[in-house]
């Protein structure tokens, strides 16, 4: 339905960021090998639709959530590129819905990869920013928690609390949270490939 809006011509920022929406909860149901495409349609749609209206909070949403994605599949200096208007959007989204699940997520996300940084990495941001960003797998772990006590059931949310409690060497609390995750049934390739990874990581500890 929202294709044929499209293809008559309606690019309203209401259509733009459903179409984002959509691509993202469809390239949650695809192959790995085969997301990238879907994510990077989407990411155009929503770019598209704060294009329209920059302060639309789906809009900033969908276009931060999907650069999130879209990142995944960039190499280190790119990905540290796009970091920081990822960082602005999730920022100016957060300004608007401080309590939206997702955006802590990805917050939480954004915390994890700059603690997860090595020397050489940090090196590398230094270029993209003039203070480049400085967080703990703590702070990380608030934003996770915080997503957690919304929807306990978000296969990807509770595998990085796991991955934080890891990091932080606190094996207990780590089986806690995947043993939860693997309590769970998937109902897409993408938490399928969590609770896989789950269980791995369940059997290292």
């Amino acid at each position: 339905m929202l294709k044929q809006r499209i293809e008559k011509g309606d690019r309203s920022v209401e259509v733009l960021w459903r179409m984002a929406q959509v691509m993202h909860e469809r390239s949650a149901c695809m192959p790995k090998d085969k997301r990238k495409a879907a994510i990077n349609d989407g990411l155009k749609f929503a770019e598209e639709a704060v294009q329209k209206d920059p302060n639309h909070f789906k809009a900033l949403k969908w276009n931060a959530v999907l650069i999130g994605q879209a990142t995944e599949y960039m190499p280190t200096k790119e990905k540290l590129e796009c970091s920081k208007k990822f960082k602005e959007l999730l920022d100016k989204s957060l300004g608007k819905e401080p309590k939206d699940t997702a955006l802590l997520h990805l917050r939480g996300r954004f915390k994890f990869s700059v603690a997860s940084l090595s020397w050489v990495e940090k090196k590398l941001a230094s270029t993209f920013y003039s203070q480049p960003p400085s967080h703990t797998y703590e702070e990380a772990n608030e934003d996770f928690l915080a997503a957690y006590k919304v929807n306990p059931k978000w296969m990807e949310n509770l595998f990085f609390i796991a991955k934080c409690y890891v990091a932080l060497k606190d094996k207990n609390n780590a089986r806690k949270y995947l043993t939860e995750l693997c309590d769970i049934e998937p109902y897409s390739d993408a938490e399928q490939e969590f609770l896989d990874d789950a269980k791995a990581m369940l059997g290292k500890l």
